[in-house]
């Protein structure tokens, strides 16, 4: 085959065929390999946690709308207080209280922020780090609010309808 044709069979694939050529050099696993990866738990990837962008975020995102931290915040949910018994050590148990609050949640960030907030994994994982780290809670404040936060948890949130 010549240059030219052979650019005319492979330009039309262009990054696609980049990748796939790529893809073909990794080696796979087999079945055995896969399956054993899988029970693996050091195989899971887990975030670095930031307990400090976790508090910007918490902050920022307006989680502190509904939820207190330090005595700062609502109350429509629970206190997010690293001392709180009732909150878990577990991340996924974490997230999977989140996940049944979810609806409410939604509701109450469309009301009062216009919007739907979107977390990244990073973003979640250093709430959470935030969440359980007593130290990053005692400094947080008022101050720590942005102005268009202080004026929702002043006019107060609204209720979620069920």
């Amino acid at each position: 085959m010549k240059l030219a044709d052979h650019n005319r069979v492979f330009r039309p694939l262009g990054a696609f065929g980049l990748t796939l050529a790529i893809l073909a050099t990794i080696p796979l696993l087999s079945a055995s390999e896969a399956l054993a990866a899988q029970d693996d738990p050091s195989l899971i990837e887990v975030p670095q946690m930031d307990a400090e962008r976790g508090k910007d975020l918490f902050a920022e995102r307006g989680c502190v709308v509904c939820h207190t931290v330090n005595n700062v915040g609502g109350d429509i949910g629970p206190s997010l207080d690293a001392s709180n018994i009732e909150q878990s050590r577990n991340p996924f148990e974490f997230f999977a209280r989140m996940w049944r609050g979810a609806d409410a949640m939604l509701h109450l960030q469309r009301a009062d922020l216009g919007y739907q907030v979107d977390f990244s994994g990073q973003d979640l994982a250093d709430i959470y780090a935030f969440v359980q780290n007593s130290e990053a809670q005692e400094s947080f404040t008022e101050a720590n609010l942005p102005d268009h936060i202080k004026e929702i948890i002043d006019n107060g949130p609204s209720i979620p309808k069920n």
